[in-house]
């Protein structure tokens, strides 16, 4: 959860200062990483599934990237970002195909 806050966070601060960005998806940004950041620091994050909130930034990161005349620095974070978010649900559907969680087991502690 917190690789999802990290990549809110920087997507939230890189898209700020960008009068290109409309105000309407500046708001999405910030509510999106203002609900992460109270959802990881209540520590109930058993019921949110990080997978979804990164497919949703996903989503707001393709908007973000069609926008005319965004400055090359500030296009070159967001497409790392989408990188970051597109290689984390790679491997999450890698994860899934290797791992069955049914067979996962509690390691008994150590005496």
């Amino acid at each position: 959860m917190n690789l999802v806050l990290l990549i809110t966070s920087l997507l939230g601060a890189t898209i700020q200062g960008v009068p290109q960005i409309s105000s309407e998806i500046k708001s999405i940004i910030t509510g999106i990483t203002t609900s992460v950041s109270a959802i990881v620091s209540s520590g109930v994050t058993s019921s949110v599934n990080p997978l979804t909130i990164l497919a949703a930034i996903s989503g707001v990161i393709a908007s973000l990237k069609v926008i005319p005349n965004l400055p090359q620095n500030t296009l070159s974070i967001i497409t790392g970002l989408d990188d970051a978010i597109t290689a984390a649900l790679q491997a999450d559907a890698v994860a899934k195909t290797k791992v069955d969680p049914t067979q996962l087991q509690p390691i008994a502690p150590l005496p």
